[in-house]
């Protein structure tokens, strides 16, 4: 009888013991169940500066009359630039190469130096949009090479970003609720979320190159330069918890 005795509150205890590991596992699934979601957001603002690189190119049999003919020419440009009502804020800078061309046989050897080439590039930036297209046909008109490296920018896209953030989370927490309702139950807290930073576009950038090179070849109508506006995207990967329905 006392052995009984000291069986039956062990045997309590070890039921007691697996109803609780029972209860823990079931509530240790319902916390383990997640909704993984992603959500996009983007805002869309105007450009407010443009920028452009051009490119000087001279050729001579010699380094240094290659780069005195291409000083000369850069000048001519430069002035043509500032006449046109360019400032030098708006001038960013300017890079000289000079580099030998050579000559190669059918078997990609080297058989002598050819010549010598300068490229001198200028960076503009400015906030005059509407004067891109006249800079640009200044620029060619005085005897540069090429225009390149167009692109656009807005002073205010990283409040835009911001504001695409806010709206990619809302769409997520939107997408895990609708999810959380549809499968019986509701949206438990927020586990984790991820972004990634997205690339801004450039805007109008191919039709301005183009244009531009027709222009330095072609019959001298003015370049116009019409810029896209700037699209902000922003991307989340968020996770919840899983509440299912108690019954």
């Amino acid at each position: 009888m006392r052995c009984l005795r000291l069986w039956m509150p062990l045997a309590t205890m070890a039921l007691g013991l697996m109803i609780s590991c029972a209860s823990a596992l079931a509530d240790a699934s319902a916390v383990s169940a997640q909704i993984i979601v992603a959500g996009h957001g983007e805002v869309t603002i105007p450009p407010t500066h443009g920028r452009f690189t051009i490119a000087v190119t001279t050729s001579a049999a010699t380094a240094s009359t290659a780069g005195s003919d291409n000083a000369r020419l850069s000048k001519a440009v430069s002035d043509a630039l500032f006449a046109a009502g360019m400032t030098r804020e708006e001038l960013l800078g300017t890079r000289l190469n000079v580099n030998a061309k050579w000559d190669y046989d059918d078997h990609g050897r080297r058989k002598g130096r050819t010549t010598y080439e300068a490229t001198n590039t200028l960076r503009v930036e400015s906030a005059r949009l509407e004067q891109l297209g006249v800079l640009v046909d200044a620029a060619l008109g005085a005897g540069a090479s090429s225009v390149s490296d167009v692109d656009f920018s807005a002073r205010n896209a990283t409040t835009a970003r911001r504001q695409a953030l806010t709206l990619a989370m809302e769409d997520a927490r939107s997408e895990a609720d609708t999810i959380a309702r549809a499968a019986g139950g509701l949206l438990g807290e927020l586990v984790a979320v991820t972004t990634e930073r997205s690339g801004v576009p450039a805007g109008e950038l191919q039709e301005m190159i183009v244009t531009a090179n027709r222009r330095a070849m072609a019959a001298p109508v003015p370049t116009s330069v019409t810029p896209n506006d700037i699209v902000i995207e922003a991307h989340v990967n968020a996770r919840w918890g899983f509440l299912p329905a108690r019954h």
